[in-house]
């Protein structure tokens, strides 16, 4: 069934059993990988009462399994995800009309996630969150260094007052913001230029 998510529209659902049988996996499969492209990608998907996955995003699912999963390992068929692409068969229980609507659905989403792939929006949450974790590090450890320069201020106060710490603070901010820039520019270049496979999952 398909609920409505958010305002761009409404996206399909499936529960981890439909997908299985689809895929011909195990349920456990489905639920691994399930758990992955939550953490990675913040894969959308409706929970129930006890926090439990009832419902997940089948056009993301397929996007991101095929974009960012590990083809030596993940056995599971692979199905197109583009617009264009051939839509996985709907469960037989869905009426002809409801599964135009859902195979509408489906295509749109695909398309925006194409979209955003290609606009190289698409990135995984928990690597953005290491990265950012890494910035901070990085400009905290910058800012300490201020307390070095206490000597520099005070003789500054001490021959210009108020004037000469001024001075003396903003040169120690320059001084600072460059260290940092620099430090920043070194983590992005050393990091690796695409994220790597997301481990595959074994049926």
């Amino acid at each position: 069934m398909a609920d409505r998510v958010n305002s761009d529209g409404l996206i399909v659902m499936w529960s981890i059993g439909q997908i299985a049988e689809r895929d011909g996996v195990s349920k456990a499969a489905v639920s691994k990988m399930v758990a992955k492209l939550v953490s990675e990608h913040n894969l959308p998907v409706r929970r129930d009462s006890r926090d439990r996955v009832a419902g997940v995003s089948i056009a993301d699912y397929d996007h991101h399994r095929a974009f960012f999963g590990s083809s030596e390992q993940d056995q599971t068929p692979q199905v197109g995800t583009g617009a264009k692409g051939p839509t996985p068969n709907l469960p037989p229980s869905e009426s002809r009309d409801e599964a135009l609507r859902q195979e509408a659905w489906m295509r749109v989403r695909r398309q925006k996630l194409e979209d955003a792939k290609a606009a190289g929006q698409l990135v995984r949450a928990d690597i953005l969150a290491e990265a950012l974790t890494v910035a901070g590090r990085t400009i905290q450890a910058e800012v300490a260094r201020l307390q070095h320069r206490a000597d520099d201020i005070a003789l500054a106060v001490s021959k210009e007052g108020t004037s000469g710490a001024r001075i003396a603070l903003r040169k120690a901010a320059e001084e600072i913001s460059n260290r940092i820039a620099d430090a920043l520019a070194k983590v992005a270049e050393n990091a690796p230029e695409m994220d790597e496979a997301i481990e595959g999952i074994e049926e």
